[in-house]
């Protein structure tokens, strides 16, 4: 039941994750697989010998009761015991996953108001991990090893499948992820073990659309229609031990998302700023400091010269993230 270390899988774990980065050259290319990056929420699920399925976030955090259309997921193993990796998604008109269609079932607890949500914004779990199966570990196998053993052991399902994986050729797919409006893609060494808690350069996402996690650590008031409310976040991320600012969001907020925020702005005030060195453009602001405990996902054209975000668009929380992981991308 051990796994690399010899300390064996317990709930809840911190999952693999992936270096930003671009795609392996050309010469290194028959050494990689490609999967699809989800726009979603990273979701491990355990599922017990008695069929019983819990849930945890990357963060990670249990949240068996707010996908509660994925507590049937032991069909999908034939009643196995079994540990599964994979993304929540959530997809827009058009068929794309969508985070913000997500943000509605993120941050839902109540039982009511998830079967409400449910109804409305149905989501889908894309597995693309095997990290344990019917009494046996499977984090020291290679990845193709692991994604054989998946595909044999998971029946897809109502709101669950297994997409598939691609063997070199990733190019040719970063172009059709680009073209069907996808965020990108995850490449992983075809011979790398599972390794949780770890970012690996083993597992490399390479993003065709620019949009990355930074921490809050203040934000600014309104005038005219957002008097009493905010106006912009500033955001942060982390850079060794050190919050380096990295610019403001002032737009892509809806009504209900400006007064949720406030009340959660609210409750993380702190007197003085947590950023390692304070910007002009904020002394000269009516600021309010938080703690840098609430993590965003923000959407952007670029990066400037002096390390700002450009025509940055707020996409929503990321209540499933760490934010002392929230790094700035290489």
């Amino acid at each position: 039941m051990g796994h690399a270390g010899g300390v064996p899988l317990q709930f809840p774990i911190v999952p693999m994750r992936a270096v930003a980065g671009e795609l392996p050259p050309p010469r290194e290319d028959s050494a990689w697989a490609y999967e699809v990056k989800w726009d979603g929420m990273r979701v491990v699920a355990w599922i017990a010998p008695d069929g019983a399925v819990r849930l945890q976030s990357a963060k990670p955090l249990a949240v068996t009761a707010t996908f509660p259309e994925l507590a049937g997921l032991a069909a999908a193993t034939g009643g196995r015991a079994a540990v599964l990796d994979g993304e929540v998604v959530a997809v827009d008109e058009s068929g794309r996953p969508s985070f913000g269609r997500l943000q509605h079932r993120m941050h839902v607890s109540d039982p009511a108001k998830v079967a409400a949500r449910a109804a409305a914004v149905p989501v889908a779990y894309q597995v693309f991990d095997l990290l344990h199966f019917d009494g046996h570990e499977a984090v020291e196998l290679p990845y193709l090893e692991r994604r054989r053993l998946l595909e044999a052991l998971v029946e897809p399902g109502p709101c669950w499948s297994v997409p598939a994986h691609h063997l070199g050729g990733g190019q040719r797919l970063l172009e059709t992820v680009r073209d069907l409006g996808l965020e990108g893609l995850i490449a992983k060494r075809r011979d790398s073990t599972y390794q949780p808690g770890r970012r690996s350069p083993a597992w490399r996402k390479v993003k065709v659309r620019t949009h990355q996690e930074f921490v809050v650590v203040g934000w600014s008031p309104g005038e005219g229609r957002r008097s009493g409310r905010l106006a912009a976040l500033a955001l942060a991320a982390w850079q060794g031990d050190a919050l380096v600012y990295v610019g403001k969001v002032g737009t892509g907020f809806s009504d209900a998302e400006l007064d949720r925020l406030h009340g959660r702005l609210a409750a993380l005030a702190r007197p003085e700023p947590a950023l390692a060195a304070v910007p002009v453009e904020l002394r000269r602001t009516v600021m309010h400091w938080v703690e840098p405990l609430l993590v965003v996902e923000v959407a952007f054209g670029e990066w400037t010269s002096d390390g700002v975000l450009r025509h940055p668009s707020y996409l929503g929380e990321r209540a499933d993230k760490d934010p002392r992981q929230v790094a700035l991308d290489p």
